[in-house]
């Protein structure tokens, strides 16, 4: 043997994540007789898990002598719905087909609220409005400006109920050490997202709003709503929780346009406190893509139905006829969280 030869280390493909090159640190380790755990890769999800921890740590002032019916319906863009809760801007996951989004939103549809996609083609659009259901669309702010306003366009044309822009993405996503989606996506001025509004008769929607600042421009781009989102830490892994930016924006904001949030939402409690820090509508999604593997259309159906139960409940046990009536006096807050307020 050569000493070329024997000095020849063998071929190792370079590391494209943080999780590939710890993985590789791990495989030399053992080949030397260690074994260490791994530090943690570069997305700590502080956002959704602080956000989490914050909804639970709300409480709920009980209400009961002279009880009430508790009425949970509203009126989102023009369209009634049996609660206020929708799909929020859903872009297929891998694990499932462009069917399996039809029957969410046919399940959105059955359970009498409205469904809200994010990307996906024409032929998605369409086999979703067809279900019936209401339904909003998000677009993405593409780098090429033609395909902003066709998918508008387009939008406007298959008789959706809103349109809207997600710019929470334009940086794309950065996980495990690795950015996405900046070759595709990019930055758009107001002046710009203007041009865009101006195009289009629906009711247009901004969506990944966190602070004041950013509502407030909404407000002054004419925006009919904003939803206040961290795209469940996807985009930016230290972004303010929604839960705390919640109340501020909806103060500042929240009676010249209609306020929204997502992100880490799951149930009718939830919902409720969402109300009462000031939004009008919630929106829920993870728990929505796992209830269509329990029977597609029938499955997202019966978990809405599970939280419309759960909301209309707690609003008897709080005393809230309607969903007006529910505001922060009702809510009992942990010293933890109102520190941040």
């Amino acid at each position: 043997m050569t000493t070329e030869q024997s000095t020849r280390r063998p071929q190792v493909t370079t590391p494209q994540t943080i999780t590939e090159l710890f993985n590789l640190a791990n495989e030399n380790l053992k080949q030397k007789g260690q074994d260490r755990p791994a530090p943690s890769a570069s997305n700590i999800r502080a956002s959704a898990q602080l956000n989490r921890k914050l909804l639970d740590s709300l409480f709920l002032e009980q209400r009961l002598l002279d009880p009430v019916e508790s009425d949970t319906s509203t009126t989102l863009f023009g369209v009634k719905m049996k609660m206020p809760v929708f799909c929020s801007a859903l872009s297929r996951p891998g694990h499932l087909t462009d069917a399996d989004m039809v029957e969410i939103a046919r399940g959105m549809g059955k359970a009498g609220t409205m469904m809200m996609l994010g990307m996906g083609g024409s032929e998605l659009l369409k086999a979703s409005v067809d279900t019936g259901t209401p339904v909003a669309k998000i677009v993405k702010a593409f780098r090429d400006t033609e395909l902003i306003y066709k998918q508008v366009k387009e939008v406007e044309e298959q008789g959706c109920v809103a349109v809207g822009i997600d710019i929470d993405y334009w940086h794309g996503t950065f996980r495990d050490g690795g950015g996405r989606g900046t070759e595709t996506y990019a930055p758009r001025k107001m002046s710009e997202i203007r041009q865009i509004m101006a195009s289009t008769k629906l009711p247009y929607i901004i969506k990944g709003i966190l602070s004041v600042d950013d509502a407030r421009k909404a407000v002054e781009l004419g925006a009919s709503a904003i939803i206040i989102s961290n795209h469940l830490w996807a985009t930016f892994d230290f972004g303010v929780p929604n839960i705390i930016a919640l109340p501020k924006i909806a103060k500042a904001v929240g009676d010249k346009l209609t306020v929204f949030v997502d992100s880490g939402y799951r149930t009718g409690n939830d919902v409720f406190k969402a109300f009462a820090l000031g939004a009008k509508g919630v929106g829920i999604t993870s728990s929505v893509v796992h209830a269509v593997s329990a029977g597609g259309a029938d499955g997202v159906s019966q978990f809405l139905g599970f939280v419309h139960a759960e909301l209309k409940r707690t609003m008897s046990f709080c005393g809230c006829a309607d969903l007006s009536a529910i505001n922060s006096s009702l809510l009992v807050v942990s010293p933890e969280l109102k520190q941040w307020w």
